[in-house]
């Protein structure tokens, strides 16, 4: 598959410096330059994750305090919204002071309304979410990033199914055989429209 931009673009928020990335005592790669759009590489990839990884806590925060989950749909989001946190959690402690934190997200009127309206949002951000972790697996360098990049993209996966659920009213909805890559443009598409 070829990409249709570079890693570099990922991400237009700033950063400036260089960062060199360690995990499991391995140095992953180095980035520099003014701004992330002009970085490349595996740092900007996981700079990208990690604001995916903010809005997706954002986002099933915002749904458990609507009060309209209860039961095993409240314990699962609940426990969704733990897989995110340790997903960013993971990749701040790859990015350390460059991780992206305390961002403010924007919602179109009506998102956390009903939970019809949580669930169509929740399967169109992790339809995303699973399309930008299967381009990252095509894209970073790292194999130690790879891997943690595939469990995460597995685990955005089983959310997607349960949000598919909840959209249909509680059936069982069909997934396809081979989920879509998204390319770096696509990814950054599908999350810059939530960035307040």
């Amino acid at each position: 598959m070829t990409m249709e931009t570079s890693r570099g673009e990922f991400l237009s928020l700033g950063m400036k410096g260089g960062l060199a990335l360690v995990a499991g005592g391995s140095l992953l790669g180095v980035a520099a330059g003014p701004a992330l759009g002009q970085a490349s590489g595996d740092v900007a990839i996981a700079k990208l994750a990690a604001t995916a990884e903010l809005l997706a806590i954002d986002v099933y925060g915002r749904a458990i305090g609507t009060g309209l989950f209860d039961g095993d749909v409240l314990a699962y989001m609940e426990a969704a919204r733990q897989n995110e946190q340790d997903h960013y959690d993971a990749l701040a402690g790859v990015l350390g002071n460059a991780a992206p934190k305390d961002l403010t997200f924007k919602y179109p009127a009506g998102t956390f309304a009903s939970a019809k309206s949580i669930a169509a949002t929740g399967v169109a951000l992790e339809t995303a979410f699973v399309g930008a972790y299967l381009g990252a697996v095509e894209a970073l360098e790292s194999n130690d990033l790879k891997a943690v990049a595939g469990q995460i993209g597995a685990n955005e996966a089983q959310h997607l199914t349960t949000f598919k659920r909840l959209d249909a009213g509680g059936t069982l909805v069909p997934n396809p055989s081979f989920p879509e890559s998204l390319t770096a443009k696509q990814a950054t598409a599908a999350v810059t429209p939530f960035l307040a």
